[in-house]
């Protein structure tokens, strides 16, 4: 019986260790979110602006700061800063008239931090340019935000987008319609996606799986 009791205690012993070592993993799912909680840290003139984000985005970024407090930091701020627009390209729109559709997908919500909405469609134009064009587009902000085709169809991280992506520069904007030039003799048959990636956290801020 004392061998029993000692085992029992023993184990209680080892289960309160695990919980202590790991309580900063486990605290914030046991925290009730509040519609008023402020952003630890965040300046007043800015709780304003950040209580005015969306309730899933603001638990979430209230979340994370319990694991990576610079991150959530950051993408708060990022979030807060509003949209950028991209720059109306009226030459690459009216140029779209009889192109041909090679494929086409639409960008999706990974997570209440990284989504976005619209379509990504490759055309190949009359004089056989081809662009990858972004329309009715919008996606969270990020930091050194970039458009990338890849190979895989859903790549979210560095490691899965692998070493062969084909970077095609800048976004030029997290909102509205925009285009990237893709070169004549560049290979598309592989790439199945096109992907805006935040290299600032090397994540996936949204993915389009082209068909």
């Amino acid at each position: 019986m004392q061998l029993r009791f000692r085992f029992i205690l023993l184990a209680l012993v080892a289960l309160l260790a695990i919980a202590v070592w790991t309580f900063p993993a486990w605290r914030g799912a046991f925290r009730q979110r509040s519609a008023d909680d402020a952003f630890p840290g965040l300046a007043l003139d800015l709780q304003d602006d950040f209580l005015a984000l969306p309730p899933t985005l603001r638990v979430a970024l209230l979340d994370l700061h319990e694991t990576n407090a610079a991150m959530a930091r950051e993408m708060a701020l990022l979030a807060i800063s509003g949209p950028e627009a991209a720059p109306i390209d009226d030459r690459a729109g009216s140029a779209l008239d009889g192109a041909t559709v090679l494929v086409s997908g639409e960008f999706q919500e990974l997570d209440a931090l990284h989504y976005g909405s619209g379509r990504a469609t490759i055309y190949e134009l009359a004089d056989e340019t081809r662009i990858l064009r972004f329309e009715d587009f919008t996606s969270a902000r990020g930091g050194d935000v970039r458009v990338y085709l890849a190979r895989d169809p859903q790549p979210r991280s560095a490691l899965q987008l692998g070493d062969d992506f084909f970077d095609l520069g800048r976004l030029k904007g997290n909102v509205g319609d925009q285009s990237y030039f893709l070169p004549a003799n560049r290979d598309l048959s592989g790439y199945r996606s096109a992907v805006v990636f935040c290299r600032q956290f090397n994540v996936s801020i949204t993915v389009a799986t082209l068909r």
